[in-house]
């Protein structure tokens, strides 16, 4: 994945780029670490193209977070994340035994490897939350099946809605087998 592709994403979500004093942010530019921020939290962003560079980050890039916790506001101090972004491919067990300690390891701030898009969804502020949805309405297709079925019966007989509505509150859900009014025959008529 591109760093790009994670920018463009931060974008979205309304991040910011940061700017900290002129001298640290040079040191955050000789080591390509890029600052996004939002009202609550500070990212730090680097892209790491080679295995090597990943596996010697805690003396290059943790050592340069570490050095600006001073400079950073409080505001940001529990909210402040590390996003590491892969440009390789490799599924070799050093690697990943690496990344999964990198990820454990919250020491300075909350690290997060991103290998494709789909990791975004790892982490819980960026994670796509879909409208809840109204999946099985449950009450809504009861009350239209008993209306349906009040409907067909006309004249036949006279279906209190109250009493099956009571025996299915009261005796229904409590013990299935004795009910007087069989629930599951009204809801399978009409169908």
């Amino acid at each position: 994945m591109k760093v790009e592709t994670v920018i463009d994403f931060l974008q979205l979500k309304r991040f910011e780029q940061y700017q900290f004093e002129s001298e640290l942010m040079n040191q955050f530019e000789e080591h390509n670490i890029n600052i996004w921020a939002s009202d609550t939290r500070l990212i730090m962003l680097k892209e790491y193209r080679t295995q090597n560079s990943l596996l010697d980050w805690e003396m290059k890039d943790q050592a340069s977070i570490a050095s600006a916790l001073y400079h950073i506001p409080k505001k940001y101090l529990n909210n402040l994340y590390f996003f590491m972004v892969l440009d390789f491919k490799t599924d070799e067990i050093e690697l990943r035994l690496k990344i999964n300690k990198i990820e454990k390891n919250e020491l300075i701030c909350k690290k997060y490897i991103l290998k494709d898009v789909d990791d975004l969804n790892r982490i819980p502020f960026l994670m796509k939350i879909a409208p809840e949805s109204d999946t099985f309405a449950f009450d809504e297709k009861f009350k239209k099946r008993i209306m349906k079925f009040n409907e067909q019966i006309d004249g036949e007989g006279n279906l209190s809605l109250e009493k099956v509505m009571n025996d299915y509150f009261n005796n229904y859900l409590s013990n299935k087998q004795a009910s007087k009014i069989k629930i599951e025959s009204l809801l399978e008529i009409g169908d």
